[in-house]
């Protein structure tokens, strides 16, 4: 699977968990809270979604934090790192 397809797991995800969010609205620097509105119960949706879809990847409770969530391109960096692939920007 590409860098990416990676994403546009990542960007369909937050569209499946977060209530009237647009897709244009979404860019890698936009913040997961701030600008996007995801909140507790939808980031469970949202890592729910992820692993769901993106073949190897699963959530470790040991090494994800809040810093993960600060914005889409923190987020798909640690998708990456999870999957052991290169961390490279994708727009």
């Amino acid at each position: 699977m590409s860098n990416s397809n990676i994403l546009t797991i990542v960007k369909d995800g937050l569209i499946d968990s977060i209530p009237n969010l647009e897709y244009d609205a979404i860019k890698l620097d936009s913040h997961l809270k701030n600008d996007l509105g995801i909140d507790s119960l939808s980031s469970m949706f949202f890592l729910t979604y992820l692993e769901d879809n993106i073949k190897g990847f699963e959530v470790n409770p040991d090494t994800i934090e809040a810093r993960h969530f600060n914005t889409l391109q923190t987020i798909f960096d640690y998708v990456l790192k999870s999957l052991n692939l290169e961390t490279t920007a994708v727009e």
